[in-house]
């Protein structure tokens, strides 16, 4: 009896786990689906696109429904000193006819030398420097994406320099 319970259990326990990382995945896929499906709208229709040719891109799950990503250009550098990254470098990249967009994949640990080899073509890598700088533009646009988790072909996007904190009304079903 015992021995019964006990397998039933780890048949159960095996059956959770397989779904956790299948949801973990989804999410996973959900995002960087939404980071393409940004960057690719921005591409092809954002009159920011002609300021800059390096956009940061970044993305967050505003709650269960929403998942926000935000694109502005932005060509603030990377430290690398002694082989260890002083800030974080992004672990994906897109490159459209002589402009990149850049992301950190939160689910993606280990960094591909073939990123750091992209942002150092664009001038964006530096390596023990005494000096780190950063700008911050605060007039500087950007625009916020907002896609239904569930069905990613609902969203709705806003041009701003202010950060947008609040998702706007998308029907999400």
């Amino acid at each position: 009896m015992k021995m019964k319970i006990f397998l039933c259990l780890i048949i159960l326990q095996l059956s959770l786990s397989c779904t956790a990382q299948n949801n973990t995945a989804s999410v996973s896929d959900s995002y960087n689906t939404s980071v393409k499906k940004a960057i690719d709208d921005f591409y092809k229709t954002s009159s920011l696109l002609k300021y800059d040719k390096i956009f940061s891109v970044s993305y967050k799950n505003i709650d269960h429904n929403i998942i926000q990503v935000n694109i502005i250009g932005n060509a603030n550098k990377f430290y690398i000193e002694n082989d260890k990254p002083l800030n974080r470098l992004p672990t994906k990249y897109v490159e459209y006819n002589g402009k990149i967009f850049y992301w950190n994949d939160n689910s993606q640990d280990k960094l591909d030398s073939s990123v750091i080899n992209k942002l150092g073509q664009y001038g964006l890598i530096e390596y023990n420097t005494d000096v780190i700088e950063y700008n911050i533009d605060d007039k500087k646009k950007g625009v916020s994406y907002f896609f239904c988790m569930k069905d990613l072909t609902r969203y709705k996007k806003i041009t701003s320099n202010i950060s947008i904190t609040q998702p706007p009304k998308i029907n999400c079903k």
